[in-house]
């Protein structure tokens, strides 16, 4: 069965609007044309957003209600824009800019809604160094120029820098659901290519403001219809935020996230170096300060991934010292501990437990019982060792003892407790034996070995010496 939302053809009306506004600005329309191409994506978007609330889950509803509102007052806003410019009015500062930033906060806060408690601290970290690096560019190379060489002040000023900051902050969302995983992979590079195209388009109109309003012209419509048109089809594409998906440092990372997160973090430097090689004056305000925050969180995510790294060292380390199956270590840390004890030249003793007939249970009763006796009689026997002692699951159906100092003399007794105390009514034999101070570990474990072997032939369930 194939899910909601996945037919590409829910790309064509979108993909239609975004062409047609080209159209209309290639083919130097009219006023009307221009208005229609403008307004036809929000148009599509707000529809897209209402036709998929039934199909949402109930929690996701009110925020996706509050983007519907939102990119509904965009829409109305690009409609009095038009009705403005229609009527002689300016390209920036119209009545129209209060539509444009009440549905900026709109989305803005609809698509936190949705983010809320679902935020990964790693992609949180790489979003946060890109919107930055972004910032950094932006602010030295036209917020700040335009305020300083224009005279903006009041509103103009403030709408200057208000529309790249909301701009930075829903491209930055966007980011996080496509860094984190969150939810489904096109309908987040559409989402994050929607507030790209809002951002550039923003970044434009500031260019304008800087160097001249007889630049702009019809074409500064086209980043915001295209920004409409890719959010319709992003709605009409998704139908909730999917759960986490496995960690970064097990999955890895794509060459684009490479690209992204470097790049951002080399903007900083790249504005400084650009500014000093065209002879501009360097904004060090701007730029000293993005460094400095660029910094700060490279350090964070640089520390993240090494304690993350390090985390799963020490997984992994204690997945090679342990047995999967009964949690009890495994033979190659009984071997270490075992050399280690005779290198240290104290009493040692050594056992070796063999559940009996454990093939013909497995044959019977299956490997699923097999494995249930085998994680009972490991919990049994691990409980009535002394802290200093060790056991160890050796191979198979086999254990391995480990005993040390003041428990050695008592080694008989205490592994007899253990043949007693495995599970009923299974039966284990065992085989133990004491270090004569010169032997080797192999030796020492084939004297137990013998001792073990020595008990199974002397007709099982009884514990033997060498």
């Amino acid at each position: 069965m194939r899910r909601p939302g996945a037919g590409w053809w829910r790309f064509a009306l979108p993909a239609l609007t975004a062409l047609g506004a080209l159209a209309v600005v290639l083919a130097g329309a009219g006023p009307v044309p221009q208005a229609v191409a403008a307004v036809a994506p929000g148009v599509l978007a707000v529809g897209a957003v209402a036709a998929g609330l039934p199909r949402r889950p109930r929690s996701h509803r009110p925020p996706w209600v509050l983007h519907g509102l939102g990119l509904a007052c965009v829409t109305a806003g690009h409609v009095l824009f038009h009705v403005a410019l229609h009527q002689g009015g300016a390209w920036s500062g119209s009545a129209a800019d209060v539509l444009f930033v009440l549905g900026n906060a709109l989305v803005l806060t609809a698509l936190a809604r949705l983010s809320w408690r679902r935020f990964d601290s790693g992609a949180l970290l790489d979003t946060a160094i890109a919107a930055t690096g972004a910032a950094v560019a932006i602010g030295a190379l036209v917020v700040r120029p335009a305020l300083a060489q224009t005279g903006l002040s009041g509103t103009g000023a403030v709408l200057v820098v208000v529309y790249p900051l909301f701009d930075l902050l829903l491209l930055g969302l966007a980011l996080h659901w496509l860094l984190s995983g969150r939810s489904a992979r096109v309908p987040s590079v559409l989402a994050a290519a929607a507030y790209a195209c809002l951002l550039a388009g923003d970044v434009l109109s500031g260019a304008v403001v800087l160097l001249g309003p007889e630049l702009g012209g019809p074409w500064q419509l086209l980043p915001f219809s295209w920004c409409l048109s890719l959010l319709a089809a992003a709605a009409l594409t998704s139908t909730r935020l999917a759960p986490a998906v496995p960690d970064e440092t097990t999955t890895g990372w794509p060459l684009w996230r490479w690209l992204l997160v470097g790049g951002a973090a080399c903007l900083a430097p790249a504005v400084l170096l650009g500014q000093g090689l065209a002879g501009l004056p360097v904004d060090w305000a701007v730029v000293g300060t993005g460094s400095l925050v660029l910094s700060a969180l490279t350090l964070a995510r640089v520390r993240q991934l090494v304690r993350r790294v390090e985390e799963q060292a020490r997984q992994l380390a204690e997945v090679a010292r342990t047995d999967a199956l009964t949690g009890l270590p495994n033979r190659r840390t009984w071997d270490a501990c075992l050399q280690r004890a005779l290198a240290g030249g104290g009493p040692v003793a050594v056992a070796l437990l063999d559940l009996d007939h454990f093939k013909r249970l497995n044959d019977t009763a299956g490997h699923a019982a097999g494995d249930r006796v085998l994680r009972s009689a490991a919990g049994a026997w691990r409980d009535l060792l002394p802290p200093a002692a060790m056991i160890a699951r050796y191979g198979g159906e086999e254990f391995a003892v480990l005993l040390t100092g003041a428990a050695v003399p008592d080694a008989l007794d205490l592994v007899e407790d253990l043949r007693r105390a495995t599970p009923a009514p299974q039966t284990a034999s065992a085989g133990v034996a004491r270090w004569d101070g010169a032997e080797s570990a192999a030796e020492l474990v084939a004297r137990a070995d013998a001792a073990l072997y020595a008990a199974k032939r002397g007709g099982r369930d009884r514990v033997a010496a060498r």
